[in-house]
């Protein structure tokens, strides 16, 4: 029997390329939850939770959505990058997926393109609760890259070589 080997992920946590940042990594550090790519919303979530995924559907999602539920592992390492926002958090993957994860929070789209968190429902708040699939983490720390973009790649949920880095 051979002893698994950690992989090693980035996964940008951007439902839509709408999700405001701060909100959203203020819920990754309060939660200790990472959420799917193209697991967050209406029909999105649904294929995910139904495992049909969404590579055929308007949102196309590359396979990021499969390779979170079926290619992801307990004891992964993964980094989280948000757009506008440095620095980025170094975590740890510490259950299996989560199906529609009962939060506590709700988002709403009311505040203009962007999908805005909230803990409140209601006016000010949130309209609809925001259940996700999810992954539980734990954050290890925040690291900051001199030059993130090159990095990183781009793409919402994808493996990176662990030699590129200094955790």
């Amino acid at each position: 029997m051979s002893a698994q080997t950690n992989q090693y992920w980035s996964i940008r946590q951007n439902p839509r390329g709408n999700m405001d940042q701060a909100q959203m990594r203020d819920f990754i550090i309060s939660q200790n939850l990472i959420t799917c790519p193209f697991g967050h919303l209406s029909e999105e979530r649904t294929a995910v939770i139904d495992e049909v995924y969404n590579e055929n559907a308007n949102w196309k999602s590359k396979s990021q959505d499969r390779k979170f539920i079926e290619d992801m592992k307990i004891g992964d390492i993964i980094v989280i990058p948000f757009k506008g926002i440095t620095p980025c958090l170094l975590a740890v993957i510490e259950s299996d997926p989560i199906y529609a994860a009962d939060t506590g929070y709700y988002y709403n789209t009311s505040h203009g393109d962007k999908i805005h968190l909230s803990q409140e429902r209601g006016v000010g708040g949130g309209g609809t609760p925001f259940r996700p699939v999810v992954r539980k983490i734990r954050i290890i720390r925040e690291i900051t890259f001199s030059n993130k973009k090159r990095v990183l790649p781009m793409s919402s949920l994808c493996h990176i070589n662990r030699n590129n880095f200094q955790f």
